[in-house]
């Protein structure tokens, strides 16, 4: 039988040590003599994130990967704004950008997924996504009037939006006549 070399053969050296700097980073921040800016804990978050994404988009692995890589890097990102801009009590205002995070995150996934399961996971993706969208300006409080004001008067605009996505959806399923 041939002997096969690993694919990644420093892979515990490299775990290793960065296991052993990030513990002693740890332990100087926990005894006190280093002092770590506590409003940066998102960035790792993101960074993980930002792994699995290059795992399902550079290195070509399973869509598996995609949704958690979405939800780690934009909620990441989400509660970076909220520590180092936004501050906890916008939390209250802000909340439609988590329901846009989720969004955009499905979308993302969905659309690597086989076309027959597309529409399972990319249609809520968007659906979400578009709510976030039109609740964030009455949440974050710049648009004047209310929400019942705003959907009062602009309510047809969802049986247009329905339309052109149905009619969307015939023609992309539809199979070409040869």
């Amino acid at each position: 039988m041939k002997h096969r070399e690993p694919r990644y053969p420093n892979k515990l050296l490299v775990i290793g040590t960065v296991t052993a700097v990030v513990g002693v980073v740890l332990l100087l921040a926990t005894l006190g003599p280093l002092t770590l800016p506590l409003g940066l804990w998102p960035v790792p978050v993101v960074l993980a994130g930002l792994v699995f994404l290059y795992l399902a988009y550079v290195r070509g692995r399973a869509a598996r990967y995609v949704l958690p890589g979405m939800l780690l890097t934009l909620g990441g990102l989400f509660f970076l704004l909220v520590e180092t801009v936004l501050g906890w009590g916008a939390l209250a205002r802000a909340w439609p950008g988590l329901m846009l995070v989720t969004g955009l995150s499905l979308f993302a996934w969905g659309m690597r997924l086989k076309p027959k399961a597309r529409p399972a996971i990319v249609v809520p993706g968007l659906f979400l996504a578009a709510l976030a969208v039109l609740l964030l300006p009455f949440s974050l409080q710049p648009q004047r009037g209310s929400l019942a004001a705003f959907v009062g008067r602009w309510w047809p605009l969802a049986l247009v939006v329905i339309g052109l996505v149905l009619v969307v959806s015939f023609y992309s399923t539809r199979k070409p006549n040869r």
